[in-house]
């Protein structure tokens, strides 16, 4: 029986190789090819800066006499910078790079038979959207007063020797956001199918491609800083209908600086590569029924990271620095020299940020076939390769400090109605600083690495049915990583320190040398912090058959 099977195996095989110069293009069909291509990146950005610097600076030396004794004033300056700035930036950019290499070869035709066979598809997408949007603000609000005032009412006189108030202001205001993105992504598609001289039925070969990557990258950063400062510095001697008021030269310095910084900033950068090769046919030249070949790779790696972070930094400063002697219908204030100093800061930095790296690279290869020389039915081959990549990455972070400062410092002697004041040198020394600094930050950086490889078929001179080998491989790797971060560092001082003989309607007030020292910092700092590394590989190798 063996026998007779061998016999018809050979009158068959002498038939096929006898019939395929006589029947060359029978049958036919075969070939066919599909390659698209889709690349499609859209970027939408929006920034807006808004910066209010609002000052009102007065500098006064102001003698006034009404109905009343004289007003002698010995040479007084009084001085002022004040300087009150503000400063908005918001700013966004955008780099996208997509390329795509597709390369196809299809089927060799001259069909011996029945043939069939070949086919091919390669469908690579690459799609990229990018939205952005900042915003910046910064007030500066300052009103700086530095004035010397003797008045007097229809009474006594006043004398006042050299006074000096000097005042250097500084209301500064800064606020920055900033978005960054850079998205690239490269694909490579090689699809060799067939390359045949069918003998018999033949059939076979087949092979799709499809490659799709897509990044989404979104980003919103908000800033504002807001630094507001009154800052009063004053030597007011005020005399109604009362006795004189005799001033030795007094000096008033103040030295305030409020400013406010806020920060906001994102970046994001994702790269993704994907590169499939595939194989499907090969070496056959199939004897009698044959078919077989097949061959299917997906490849998808997808993209997404969403960033929002917002900053608010306010200082607000109120520094008074005053020697005020006031008589109201009462006997003499004889004062000597006065030093009243001081030196006022309040800050307050808030600085968000969000950085975000995504990497995916992604590589298959598979060889579907192979050399065969299939005896008889035959069939087989096969084989399928899915890798899917997708990383989600959303951060979130807010800032906010808040320094609020009020610092006083002032010799302030008062007489109503009442007796002498003589008061001899009294120096008043403060150095007040409240800062508030608040940090949020996030930073995520993800990795995904994906290689398969598989070959399906071999050499096999199948005798008889037969059929044969299969394969499939299906990688997925998934990384999901969401972050939120809050920080807030607030400090509020209110700092005085004085030296104020005062007097109503009473007795002298004899002040020998007085000397009040003061510094006095409050600091308040939050920090908030994430961080997350995620790195993933795998590798798949298959053969079969």
């Amino acid at each position: 029986m063996k026998s007779k099977l061998l016999a018809v195996a050979v009158v068959v095989i002498a038939l096929a190789w006898a019939v395929a110069p006589a029947a060359a293009d029978t049958g036919g069909g075969g070939a066919g090819a599909l390659q698209a291509g889709v690349q499609q990146a859209a970027t939408n950005q929006q920034a807006g800066a808004a910066a209010i610097s609002k000052q009102d600076a007065t500098n006064a030396n102001t003698p006034a006499n009404i109905a009343g004794g004289n007003v002698t004033a010995g040479p007084s300056s009084a001085n002022q910078l004040a300087n009150s700035e503000a400063e908005a930036k918001a700013s966004n950019d955008a780099d996208t790079s997509q390329k795509q290499n597709q390369d196809q070869t299809v089927g060799g035709g001259s069909c011996s038979a029945g043939c069939g066979g070949a086919g091919a598809a390669q469908i690579g997408a690459q799609l990229s959207d990018t939205n952005q949007n900042a915003d910046a603000k910064a007030v500066s609000d300052q009103n700086a007063v530095n004035a010397n005032v003797p008045v007097n009412v229809a009474g006594g006189n006043i004398t006042s020797d050299p006074s000096s108030a000097n005042q250097l202001a500084n209301s500064q205001a800064e606020a920055k956001a900033s978005n960054d993105a850079d998205t690239t992504q490269k694909q490579t598609q090689t699809q060799n199918v067939d390359g045949s001289s069918c003998q018999v039925g033949c059939g076979g070969a087949g092979a799709a491609q499809l490659g799709i990557q897509a990044a989404n990258t979104e980003q919103d950063a908000k800033s504002a800083a807001i630094s507001k400062q009154n800052a009063v510095n004053a030597n007011v001697p005020v005399n109604v209908a009362g006795g004189n008021i005799t001033s030795g030269p007094s000096s008033a310095n103040q030295l305030a600086n409020s400013q406010a910084e806020a920060k906001s900033s994102n970046e994001a950068d994702t790269t993704q590569k994907q590169d499939q090769t595939q194989n499907v046919g090969g070496s056959s030249s199939c004897k009698v029924g044959c078919g077989g070949a097949g061959g299917f790779q997906v490849g998808a790696q997808l993209a997404d990271t969403s960033q929002s972070a917002g900053s608010l930094a306010v200082s607000k400063q109120n520094a008074v620095n005053a020697n005020v002697p006031v008589n109201i219908a009462g006997g003499n204030i004889t004062s000597g020299p006065s030093s009243a100093n001081q030196l006022a800061n309040s800050q307050a930095e808030a600085k968000s940020s969000n950085d975000a790296d995504t990497t995916q690279k992604q590589d298959q290869t598979q060889n579907v076939g192979g050399s065969s020389s299939c005896y008889f039915g035959c069939g087989g081959a096969g084989g399928a390769q899915i890798g899917v990549q997708s990383a989600d990455t959303q951060q979130w972070a807010g800032a906010a400090a808040i320094s609020k400062q009020n610092a006083v410092n002032a010799n302030v002697p008062v007489n109503v109605a009442g007796g002498n004041i003589t008061s001899g040198p009294s120096s008043a020394n403060q150095w007040a600083n409240s800062e508030a600094e608040a940090k949020a930050s996030n930073d995520a950086d993800t990795t995904q690495k994906q290689k398969q490889d598989q070959t399906v078929g071999g050499s096999s001179s199948c005798f008889f049915g037969c059929g044969g080998p299969g394969g499939a491989q299906i990688g997925i790797q998934k990384a999901d990583t969401e972050q939120g971060a809050f920080a807030a560092g607030v400090s509020l001082q209110n700092a005085v320190n004085s030296n104020a003989p005062h007097s109503v309607a009473g007795g002298n007030i004899y002040a020998g040398p007085s000397s009040a020292n003061q510094w006095a910092s409050s600091e308040a700092e939050g920090k908030a912090f994430n961080d997350a590394d995620t790195f993933q590989w795998a590798s798949q190798y298959q053969k079969v058959g």
